[in-house]
């Protein structure tokens, strides 16, 4: 009895190996056909160890291929010996298609699992193609789908799962899966943008900081190495004598520095996981000089662009920035929504909360303004228009930003490559003719 290694299509459409002993090629196809499989292909490997007795694995491969092909409640069991890989991630190209193609078959009167059937059928992705089965699953008992998306928060953000609630709660699910779709674009388009333009700045900016320091702790005692080894007399730039001595202290007391630092990255970590600590941290990230005010204005953006299709659906401010506030996980932007629903609880405006945080231009506090005393969903409309252009402008302002601070640091690596090599050479090879 021969080994064979089949490489196999599942019914449900994974790709798989597995082992079987048969005679011969042909039996191994005609036996995984007649399980429901497709043979991609078949591979006859020889054993090393001919003597051993193949009937218990013959039992074995008979047992793996009954569990492989078990179809209760379409699921598949894999041995550990089966290798499967399957990734758990979705792109938001992917789910952008989705939201798409239900957006169209809802359109065309389709129920909404009817249309799940139809999606499934033409999902390639296998990760994505179970927990569309799942969503399936659920609508066919009755559940709505926003309940099962919130359980995979690593596809759906709260945003996404935010316009599918409101869709299902309104009976209006096909006009929000059309937002859904042009808020996927405008995410995609964003990060687009930040991919292309902005992280290739970051990676020099940060690249920059890595050289100095490198060049600083490996370049400085190579120096002091030759002088050192010099029967000459040569006098050192002093800024150049300071670097070294405390590149010494460094390589003396590396162990403690790590220490400390260790010490110093858990307390702050164990500070972050406080309540008070998560909401500085979360101020923070507002109020950074280089990333603050770009991460805020795509935040308040989401609540904003979803209080206004809130109203869209005839919701009340206050209900509407209520359900707002599941788009967003930052504490800090959190407690201004939540300070805005209790102004008008008590019938103040909504708008002092966020002109308080002075991270908004007075543009958009007092469009904001005139949207609270008269057409509170039109102007808002017109808000969220001029919040996109901000976003983008201020991405170009990031961009000449980082630029302006890799410039220096260039300058800084140009100055301290002059004084702390180049002068240091150029006085070992003159002799210290050359007076710093």
């Amino acid at each position: 009895m021969n080994r064979f290694i089949c490489k196999i299509r599942t019914p449900q459409g994974q790709i798989t190996k597995i082992e079987m002993y048969e005679n011969d090629k042909i039996t191994c196809i005609k036996k995984l056909k007649r399980n429901g499989m497709t043979p991609i292909s078949v591979d006859k490997k020889f054993s090393i160890l001919p003597f051993i007795n193949f009937d218990k694995d013959t039992k074995k491969q008979k047992k793996v291929t009954s569990k492989i092909h078990t179809r209760k409640r379409r699921k598949i069991k894999f041995k550990k010996d089966i290798d499967v890989n399957i990734s758990n991630k979705v792109s938001i190209t992917e789910l952008r298609r989705f939201t798409q193609d239900l957006y169209l078959l809802k359109r065309s009167n389709f129920t909404s699992s009817k249309a799940l059937i139809t999606i499934v059928n033409n999902t390639k992705n296998t990760y994505f193609k179970g927990v569309i089965n799942r969503l399936l699953k659920d609508v066919e008992t009755g559940k709505f789908m926003y309940k099962t998306m919130s359980e995979y928060t690593n596809i759906f953000s709260p945003v996404y799962i935010n316009f599918i609630k409101t869709g299902e709660l309104t009976g209006n699910l096909e006009e929000y899966l059309k937002h859904a779709t042009n808020y996927l674009e405008h995410e995609e388009q964003i990060k687009e943008k930040i991919r292309t333009d902005l992280m290739p700045s970051i990676v020099a900016f940060f690249g920059m900081i890595i050289a100095i320091i490198l060049s600083t702790l490996f370049g400085i005692p190579v120096i002091e190495k030759i002088v050192q080894t010099n029967n000459r007399m040569v006098e050192l730039p002093g800024i150049t004598v300071a670097i070294m001595k405390i590149i010494d202290y460094i390589f003396d007391f590396w162990f403690v520095i790590v220490i400390l630092i260790l010490i110093l990255v858990i307390a702050i970590i164990r500070y972050i996981n406080t309540d008070k600590g998560k909401y500085k941290f979360d101020h923070f990230k507002y109020t950074n000089i280089i990333f603050g005010k770009i991460t805020y204005l795509i935040e308040f953006s989401r609540v904003i662009k979803s209080v206004f299709l809130n109203l869209q659906s005839k919701m009340r401010i206050q209900d509407a920035l209520e359900i707002s506030k599941n788009t967003i996980t930052n504490t800090y932007m959190i407690s201004k929504v939540e300070d805005a629903i209790n102004n008008l609880y008590v019938g103040k405006s909504w708008i002092p909360p966020f002109e308080e945080t002075k991270i908004l231009n007075s543009i958009v506090i007092e469009m904001m303004k005139k949207a609270e005393k008269g057409d509170l969903w039109r102007t808002l409309g017109k808000t969220i228009e001029y919040l996109d252009e901000e976003i983008e402008t201020q991405i170009d302002v990031l961009l000449k930003r980082l630029a302006d601070i890799s410039h220096v640091m260039i300058a800084i690596t140009l100055l301290l490559f002059l004084v702390v090599f180049l002068i240091p050479s150029i006085q070992l090879f003159l002799g210290g003719f050359l007076f710093i």
